[in-house]
């Protein structure tokens, strides 16, 4: 598997980076995703200006051009062989000291790799997934909840105590009792009518595809609010449904061993997802489903 490393593409198992990488000894970096449809990247730019964004706030280089990670992701997904997939973009402040504070200014690392997209997404974007509450927030807050940070040890447990229990995402709860967000996701519910979703102020990462989403809610005539959601508000939601852009839109149709929505997917999820497939290939200019 071939990823593009700081200017070339290598094999994947024989790259490598400096043992003394800031971004493995301190998790001093940020990285950001976003996936392909039949080779072709979508919504790269809005990637790329969170990407930056990130850089700015720890004071690292910037990425470069959106234009030039387009070119990228489509000759990496081409020589990977792989139409849709994920891509990550890691950017880390590189070798230039190992103390809290760089030695030195240096090259950054930039690291650009590909990977299959889950093989049920088909499934659970029509069946659904489960969840669970996590008894513990993001360990990332305010102000840095809305970066996606290289080091999360909280994505990681969480995700870890959601396999265990036979689920297929956490969501963070903080000590107030208000569920946040997902380990990759964000988290919507439905009540009565009304699509909710929590703020970007509790310190939620500001995903791409809630934003598109957000926007498609609200061409579709929905009432859309974003407030802070309690524990018991999700419990009850008529119906709840994540999104990252690499799953898009899926419902969550369990959660905690109990069932949303009667265990199905909603009208208001499907309308939702039917939107955003038209979404993705206005844009792309592809037909059928994307």
């Amino acid at each position: 598997m071939l990823v593009w490393l700081n200017g070339r593409l290598v094999d994947g198992a024989r790259a490598h980076v400096s043992a003394f990488d800031r971004g493995l000894l301190h998790g001093d970096g940020a990285y950001d995703t976003w996936r392909t449809y039949a080779g072709r990247p979508f919504a790269v730019p809005a990637h790329v200006r969170r990407l930056a964004a990130a850089a700015r706030a720890l004071a690292l280089p910037g990425p470069g051009a959106a234009a030039l990670w387009e070119r990228r992701t489509r000759v990496l997904v081409a020589r990977t062989r792989l139409p849709d997939a994920a891509l990550r973009l890691t950017l880390t402040r590189g070798a230039t000291g190992d103390g809290l504070v760089p030695a030195r200014r240096g090259r950054p690392t930039l690291l650009l790799a590909a990977r299959p997209l889950p093989p049920d997404l088909a499934r659970r974007q029509s069946h659904g997934v489960s969840a669970i509450l996590l008894p513990f927030p993001r360990d990332a807050g305010p102000p840095w909840g809305n970066l996606k940070l290289v080091g999360h040890a909280s994505a990681v447990a969480g995700r870890l105590a959601a396999v265990r229990r036979g689920a297929d995402e956490g969501l963070y709860v903080t000590p107030a009792g208000e569920v946040t967000e997902g380990t990759t996701t964000n988290v919507f519910l439905v009540e009565r009518g009304a699509l909710v979703t929590p703020p970007c102020a509790a310190g939620i990462l500001p995903g791409v595809t809630r934003a598109i989403v957000l926007g498609l809610a609200r061409r579709a005539g929905m009432i859309v609010r974003e407030e802070p959601l309690t524990v018991a508000r999700v419990r009850r939601a008529a119906e709840l449904f994540l999104t990252a852009s690499t799953i898009e839109i899926v419902p969550l149709v369990r959660l905690d061993a109990r069932a949303v929505g009667g265990g199905r997917a909603g009208e208001l999820t499907r309308m939702l997802q039917a939107r955003y497939a038209a979404h993705v290939r206005r844009v792309l200019r592809v037909a059928g489903p994307p």
